[in-house]
């Protein structure tokens, strides 16, 4: 059984974001329950050189929207802003699912053919579709939703890898429990 470039993609990067919109429910949750004042956990880094936790959803967000213009061939769009609020890290959140979930199979089928120019800060070269989509798009993102992870870790959040694994489906058979 072959995976097309939309199936090891979109699906994968969607079930994300559904995980990451769940670490802020827990973080909302934590923040009540510890005492801590609304929205101190988004300030939140893991160290003093990475990204709060409220910038690890902002910037997948944006890095999720350029990666896939990047293999649809479109023009990358401008990253946006959001406030460090949880109403407005949920609606990015929820923009970025609607902005996958409308991504035809057709629009990104053959971008593993394609050749793909990346810029610093990450890497300057030339990468191949196979090796952009499996060696920078997806841990690219999954860097994020794990550092937002260790954060609430880290904060006392009583998660774990099946928070991490999020709501496993099956949809080609066998058995889970």
């Amino acid at each position: 059984m072959s995976f097309s470039v939309y199936d090891i993609t979109v699906p994968v990067l969607v079930h994300g974001l559904n995980v990451m919109d769940d670490y802020l429910d827990v973080a909302k949750a934590l923040e009540r329950s510890n005492g801590f004042g609304p929205g101190r956990i988004l300030g939140e880094r893991l160290a003093p050189d990475m990204l709060t936790f409220g910038e690890q959803f902002s910037v997948s967000c944006n890095k999720v929207e350029a990666h896939m213009a990047k293999l649809m061939q479109h023009d990358l769009p401008t990253p946006r802003n959001v406030p460090m609020v949880y109403p407005a890290l949920k609606g990015r959140l929820l923009d970025t699912r609607g902005f996958l979930q409308n991504v035809l199979p057709d629009e990104i089928a053959g971008a593993q053919s394609h050749t793909y120019e990346l810029t610093p800060p990450i890497v300057r070269g030339w990468f191949g579709g196979d090796d952009y989509i499996r060696h920078l798009v997806l841990p690219d993102f999954f860097f994020h939703v794990s550092i937002a992870h260790a954060i609430l870790r880290r904060l006392g959040a009583k998660i774990g890898k099946r928070n991490y694994l999020g709501n496993l489906t099956q949809q080609s058979g066998g058995d889970y429990s």
